[in-house]
């Protein structure tokens, strides 16, 4: 059991497909996408085209509009819990590192096919349409293929807006998928965490030297050398070095407060850099992102902009 419970905190699953960049992200940061307006907005919009459309005719067959759209939000709800659940039982019990990966279709057909069973069942004592297995084997293959187009909608077009609004930095390089587990160490009291409005770290060649004091994280040591960086997530810290990865409760004031001027930059209010991890910087019209050498992208808040592309300059840092 200690075994389970340490896999869902700190490891990462990676839902690879055809498309793109996978997304990777941890439970902790599953439960934040789920949370936010846009995804909450998304999942309203599904239901109410399938109750505009009338997928499978059920107001046909006699149900009212108020059953039927009570009948869809049921379907949306279902499919998230069970499509969730399985991932979170992939984290806890699949072989394997740090970050477990896994095909999406296989979580999206677990969680729709046991959808349709409830939804069809519901559906059956609201209106004249029998429940039985002719009625699943019609029903669902056309779901699958409905649950694919918006899944991949989501995928493709809304989880990364989530992304950029809450700074979690989803769509990871798969070389991650290489680096070795960490054990999490014990949690302190909980704290709160915070915008840290402290500007960005002089960059200059005068800067402060790394201290030998080390950085203490959570009630835990690290060498300020071998810090990488560091992504606030509600009450967490993920502290990524040389060597792996952690996660502790604290907040990225602590360690703001601890590091010298020069050793990183902290580009967005949940992300601290070092600077020997910076690679490059991506600019855009909308956002900038930096690029570290492990292949993730960190977000470029709107207000840090300027100071995060002095700084590139001044730490010579390819820019794109």
């Amino acid at each position: 059991m200690g075994k389970i419970k340490d896999n869902l905190q700190s490891r990462e699953v990676q839902l690879f497909d055809m498309y793109g960049d996978p997304p990777q992200f941890t439970l902790h940061e599953m439960r934040l996408v789920f949370r936010t307006r846009i995804f909450l907005n998304y999942a309203a919009a599904v239901v109410l085209l399938l109750t505009a459309f009338d997928t499978h005719g059920y107001r046909a067959g006699g149900m009212h509009l108020a059953a039927n759209v009570f009948l869809w939000a049921v379907c949306v709800a279902c499919y998230v819990t069970v499509y969730a659940a399985v991932l979170a039982a992939w984290v806890a019990l699949a072989p394997g590192g740090r970050v477990v990966r896994l095909f999406r279709l296989v979580p999206m057909t677990a969680a729709m096919s046991l959808t349709t069973v409830v939804v069809l069942a519901m559906a059956a004592q609201y209106s004249m349409l029998a429940f039985g297995m002719p009625a699943l084997m019609r029903h669902i293959p056309y779901n699958l293929l409905l649950s694919f187009t918006f899944e991949s909608l989501l995928v493709l077009f809304i989880l990364p807006h989530i992304d950029t609004s809450l700074g979690l930095g989803l769509y990871r390089k798969a070389e991650r998928a290489a680096e070795p587990a960490a054990a999490p160490s014990a949690a302190p009291a909980a704290v709160t965490e915070e915008w840290i409005e402290d500007p960005v770290q002089d960059p200059s060649p005068a800067a402060e030297p790394a201290s030998a004091r080390p950085v203490v994280l959570g009630g835990k040591s690290f060498a300020l050398e071998d810090l990488r960086y560091v992504k606030s997530e509600e009450h967490y810290l993920r502290v990524a070095t040389q060597t792996g990865q952690q996660t502790l409760r604290g907040r990225l004031g602590d360690l703001i407060a601890q590091v010298p001027a020069g050793a990183g930059i902290q580009p967005h209010r949940s992300w601290w850099v070092a600077r020997a991890a910076v690679a490059g910087l991506k600019r855009g019209s909308q956002s900038d992102v930096l690029l570290l050498e492990e292949g993730i992208r960190v977000p470029v808040a709107r207000g840090r902009r300027a100071q995060v592309r002095e700084t590139a300059r001044d730490w010579q840092i390819t820019e794109h």
